[in-house]
C-alpha cells in the first residue's frame, strides 16, 4: 500500500489520545477518515480538528463492545463510503487494583472493549476487505502489557495478551486475502487514559497511586500520542506483524524473547514509567535514535514474513 489518497480509514477510540493523533495523520495523507468513539462529542471534536486544516473526517458514536452496534456501524460506513482500506482498532479501557478485588463487571468491560472490540471490528470490516478483492490493513493497538505483566494490572494485561494473540492469529487467517494484520504495542503514552479510568477494590489507595504515578509520568516523561500515530501510519503501508514502540517497548519485547524469566523478574520492580524515565535520563537523543533503529531492524528480522 503506497498511499492513502481518498482511501477510507476507520479509527476506533478516535476521541482523543492515540486515536485522535492517528486520525489527524491519516487525514494529512489525504485519507477519508471515519473517527469513531464511545463519546460522540469527542469524535466530533476530532473531526473538527481535521476539517480545520482542510482534511476529510466524519464522526461516529459507537460502543465497540456492542456486537450489534458495531455491525450496524460497519454497514453504515460501507453504504456511505465503501469498503475501508485501513481499520485501526484503537479503543481501550483500563483499571488498576488487586486481582481479587476486581468485580465481574470490571472484567466484562475490559474484555468488551479490549478483546471483543477487536473481534467485532476485525469481523465486520475484515469481511468487507476480504470480499472486496482489494485487501486492506487491520491494525490492532495492543500494549507492552501484552507480553510484560504490570503490578496491579492483571486484568488489563490479560486482555491485552488476548488481543495480541488474536492479532497474530488473524494475520494467519487473512494470509492470501490481501488483508494484512499488525499488532502495534505502545509503551507509556500521554493519552489521558489513566486520568479517566478506574482504581478498584478495597486497596484503592495503592491502585490510585499506580494510576496517578502513571498519569504524572505521562505528563512529564511519556511519549506523545503523535509518536505512536506516526508509527501506525507507517506500518499501514509496510504490514509488519508486531511493532513494539517506542524504544523501551522494543527493548522489553526483545527481552521477553531472549529471557522470559528475566523479563518477568524485571516486571516485579520496573514499571513502564520507570523505564521511560530511565531512558530519558541516561540516553542522549542521537544515541537513542541509533539504538531504536537497531532494535527496529532486529524486530523486522524476527517477524519475517
Amino acid at each position: 500500500m503506497s498511499g492513502f489518497d481518498n482511501e477510507v480509514v476507520v479509527i476506533t477510540g478516535a476521541g482523543g489520545g492515540i486515536g485522535r493523533a492517528v486520525a489527524q495523520r491519516f487525514a494529512r495523507r489525504h485519507a477519508i477518515v471515519i473517527a469513531a468513539d464511545l463519546d460522540k462529542q469527542r469524535a466530533v471534536e476530532t473531526a473538527e480538528t481535521i476539517t480545520a486544516f482542510g482534511g476529510d473526517a466524519t464522526p461516529y458514536a459507537v460502543d465497540v463492545a456492542d456486537a450489534a452496534a458495531m455491525e450496524n456501524f460497519a454497514e453504515d460506513v460501507h453504504a456511505e463510503f465503501g469498503t475501508p482500506r485501513v481499520l485501526v482498532n484503537n479503543a481501550c479501557y483500563t483499571t488498576a487494583g488487586p486481582f481479587l478485588e476486581h468485580t465481574m463487571a470490571d472484567w466484562e468491560r475490559l474484555m468488551g472493549v479490549n478483546v471483543w472490540g477487536l473481534v467485532h471490528g476485525s469481523t465486520y470490516f475484515g469481511r468487507q476487505m476480504a470480499d472486496s478483492g482489494r485487501g486492506g490493513r487491520i491494525i490492532n493497538v495492543t500494549s507492552v502489557a501484552a507480553f510484560a505483566p504490570i503490578p496491579l494490572s492483571t486484568p488489563y494485561c490479560t486482555t491485552k495478551a488476548a488481543a495480541q494473540m488474536l492479532t497474530e492469529g488473524l494475520r494467519l487467517e487473512f494470509a492470501g486475502t490481501g488483508v494484512g494484520v499488525t499488532a502495534v504495542c505502545p509503551a507509556l503514552v500521554h493519552t489521558g487514559i489513566y486520568d479517566n479510568d478506574d482504581a478498584d477494590g478495597e486497596q484503592t489507595a495503592a491502585a490510585a497511586r499506580t494510576l496517578s504515578v502513571s498519569a504524572l509520568a505521562q505528563r512529564y516523561v511519556a511519549h506523545s500520542p503523535d509518536n505512536i500515530a506516526r508509527t501506525i501510519v507507517r506500518v499501514a503501508s509496510r504490514n509488519p506483524a508486531v511493532v513494539p514502540t517506542p524504544i523501551e517497548a522494543r527493548a522489553l519485547y526483545l527481552a521477553t524473547r531472549v529471557s522470559p524469566s528475566g523479563a518477568r523478574l524485571a516486571a516485579r520492580v520496573l514499571h513502564p514509567d520507570r523505564l521511560t524515565a530511565l531512558r530519558a535520563r541516561l540516553t542522549r537523543p542521537g544515541a537513542l535514535s541509533r539504538i531504536d533503529d537497531y532494535l527496529a531492524r532486529k524486530l523486522d528480522h524476527l517477524h519475517r514474513p
